[in-house]
């Protein structure tokens, strides 16, 4: 019973570690396990992910509402081809946080994005920051 005990735990840590991605960001390129997949730039306000082929771009933008103390920060991400986008305020999207979940929710596969994962990405993370700024 304990061999089968230390057998399930080292297998279970195992799967955990093939599924974790090393991601850097270098030089404009996107490193993914060490091999170049996207190229990115950035400024202080918005970064842009590109893919190796230059035909999907997405746009990571921090937006701030208000002044001082009182304002906030939220998130929006832009799909340009697509033409979708959402916000969030719960997550604070960076770079590398916005790969991993892209890597984990399977819309980047093998350095491209799978357009038909894309609404499903928006509906998990989308709070409807402008809206409710507008509506206000």
């Amino acid at each position: 019973m304990k061999k089968l005990l230390v057998f399930t735990l080292i297998f279970a840590g195992t799967l955990g570690t093939l599924n974790a991605q090393n991601i850097k960001f270098k030089k404009g390129d996107v490193l993914i396990d060490g091999v170049s997949c996207l190229d990115y730039t950035s400024s202080s306000t918005n970064a842009e992910i590109i893919t190796k082929d230059g035909n999907q771009t997405i746009i990571l933008k921090y937006i701030r509402t208000g002044v001082g103390h009182n304002g906030g920060l939220y998130t929006k991400v832009v799909f340009v081809e697509q033409e979708k986008s959402f916000t969030s305020k719960s997550y604070i999207f960076n770079k590398k946080l916005l790969v991993k979940k892209l890597l984990s929710d399977a819309v980047i596969v093998d350095c491209g994005i799978d357009e038909s994962k894309i609404d499903k990405f928006i509906m998990k993370y989308d709070e409807g920051i402008e809206e409710t700024l507008v509506r206000h």
